[in-house]
């Protein structure tokens, strides 16, 4: 497999499992779309549903697939299966609550299947907001956690049935092997996306494995899932860079010191703010903003925390002139502070 073909492959299984867009414009069909029967094949593309950019993924039995179909061996929806290319690329798919007795070989995929799933990850991330413990298995560096908008409850406007689709072996289509059922094989697009538009992204991801009740419960009452999430992504990141024992803002401490006994926590509500993590001593510490990261010194990190936990009224807990060089460190990299700094005369 050359490393053209193996690199798109990758990102479309990323974009699969977790609704992350494509690159490049859209265009007609589906993103990427997986089968669970290669007799499918048919009834999907005179759908219309495969297009110019679709990637289209059929089982293998060792005599070929159809065409535009590429084939695969295993299962990219069995907790504890393996999905291979016939070549050189692999994927473990893992239930969540069994993830951390499994070891990772490779690029492992971790989904949540069913209610035991579910509250495995809700005391995960309880955790981690209390103790600022995250679960290893979770930030390391080659897995991806399945469906996180759903479980988080943050708005993802990139999913729907022209991202990704799943088609079981009855030919029931649904944009994740756990969500709603949306229409079968012979539906258009059009059909398909009026139905992802009446369920909404979080059912469709998540419906066929957790009652919806249930999962709106959990999220009413954990406002911070998504920023949690964001954290997971952020040390994942900084631990493929080789930093390691990080500790997340808000996530079981503060770098600043008097801030945690103010609970001021706006910033945990809020997952497109940046994220500051650092490690013990004195060293210096990373700022996470989107996609760009930033190493700063200590002084800096405790300056936004503040701004972003009190949004943007630290009072008298950062001197007006520290505030001042982050402002200035926004700037010099394109970016705006994500709150008005608004500093007590006193202070200044």
């Amino acid at each position: 497999m050359d490393m053209t073909a193996r690199a798109r492959l990758k990102q479309h299984l990323i974009s699969w499992a977790t609704a992350a867009p494509l690159a490049g414009p859209a265009g007609p069909g589906v993103g990427t779309l997986v089968l669970a029967d290669a007799a499918h094949i048919p009834a999907v593309t005179a759908a219309g549903l495969v297009g110019p950019r679709t990637l289209l993924l059929a089982p293998d039995d060792g005599t070929g697939v159809l065409a535009p179909a590429v084939g695969y061996q295993g299962s990219l929806t069995e907790p504890g299966d393996e999905f291979s290319n016939g070549q050189d690329f692999f994927l473990q798919t893992h239930a969540y609550a069994a993830s951390p007795f499994m070891t990772v070989f490779g690029p492992t995929v971790i989904r949540v299947f069913d209610g035991n799933d579910f509250e495995a990850f809700l005391a995960d991330a309880d955790r981690a907001l209390a103790e600022g413990v995250f679960p290893e298995f979770l930030i390391t560096s080659s897995v991806l956690l399945a469906d996180p908008a759903a479980l988080s409850g943050a708005p993802d406007p990139a999913d729907g049935p022209a991202l990704r689709l799943y088609a079981d072996g009855n030919g029931q289509l649904s944009t994740s092997p756990t969500g709603a059922v949306l229409g079968t094989v012979d539906d258009t697009l059009g059909t398909l996306t009026e139905r992802f538009a009446r369920t909404g992204s979080g059912a469709a991801a998540l419906d066929a494995a957790l009652p919806a009740g249930t999962r709106a419960e959990a999220l009413r009452a954990r406002p911070f899932l998504a920023r949690y999430l964001e954290a997971v992504g952020a040390l994942r990141g900084l631990m493929a860079r080789g930093a390691t024992g990080l500790r997340v803002s808000g996530f079981g401490s503060r770098l600043t010191p008097g801030l945690a006994e103010t609970g001021a926590d706006a910033d945990l509500a809020d997952p497109t703010l940046p994220i500051v993590l650092y490690g013990g001593g004195d060293g210096e510490a990373h700022i996470v903003a989107g996609s760009r990261l930033f190493a700063v010194d200590r002084r800096a990190a405790q300056a936004l925390e503040c701004l972003l936990a009190t949004s943007g009224e630290p009072g008298d807990l950062v001197p007006a002139a520290e505030l001042d060089q982050l402002a200035d460190l926004f700037s010099r990299h394109d970016l705006s502070l994500p709150a008005p700094v608004r500093v007590p005369a006193a202070a200044r």
